[in-house]
């Protein structure tokens, strides 16, 4: 059901830009609008302002734009200067292309928001990957890891942060991991083979 409302308020979003889009350049280019809808369907709500009648449908799967004079062989057509066939090829190649222009600029505007907000991340991620703690009957309690070990390669990859490690142990699930680290100044390995944790199956090795 979530899903489904998401995908629902995802659609409306990028329909109602769209929509937006043809509506405000024909009103720049003084073609007059009838009616601005969201959805397809019955009429739920509606509100008129001036010659725009808004509106909001049962059904929530698109949304349309209907301006005077829109269609050839209208009977509603009588040539007035605002109307859509009444203007210039390059006015309604404005008024068609804005639709899509807009939702491009949609969706550089929320890229760039996520982009600016970034990502937030462990700050350990970026330390040293010095053992703190390691859980018991873990793969690496098992494989002899002990606190204030530092770590210096996995699978043969040198490992300088923590970040590092999550990689080389993450990618490899059910794989025997050689774990090399040092231990009082003297370098040791260990073969370790990580647990699939989580949805994604990452690998953990329980430190």
């Amino acid at each position: 059901m979530t899903t489904l409302l998401a995908f629902l308020f995802v659609l409306g979003v990028l329909v109602f830009v769209h929509e937006l889009g043809h509506f405000l350049a024909a009103r720049r280019v003084g073609i007059r609008v009838l009616t601005f809808a969201l959805g397809f369907g019955p009429k739920l709500l509606k509100v008129k302002r001036g010659d725009t009648e808004y509106c909001i449908c049962a059904l929530p799967l698109g949304g349309y734009v209907k301006m005077a004079g829109g269609e050839v062989g209208d009977e509603t057509r009588t040539g007035a200067p605002d109307e859509f066939l009444s203007k210039t090829k390059w006015q309604r190649f404005q008024v068609l292309i804005m639709g899509p222009v807009m939702n491009i600029l949609l969706a550089i505007v929320v890229l760039a928001v996520v982009l600016t907000r970034g990502n937030e991340v462990p700050a350990f991620l970026n330390d040293e990957p010095v053992v703190g703690f390691v859980t018991a009957e873990s793969p690496a309690a098992k494989a002899g890891l002990m606190p204030g070990d530092r770590i210096t390669e996995v699978a043969g990859s040198e490992t300088d942060t923590w970040d590092a490690v999550d990689l080389q142990v993450g990618t490899r699930p059910n794989q025997d991991v050689t774990v090399t680290y040092l231990r009082m100044g003297q370098t040791q390995s260990a073969q370790v083979r990580p647990l699939p944790m989580g949805p994604n199956k990452i690998g953990d090795i329980g430190v």
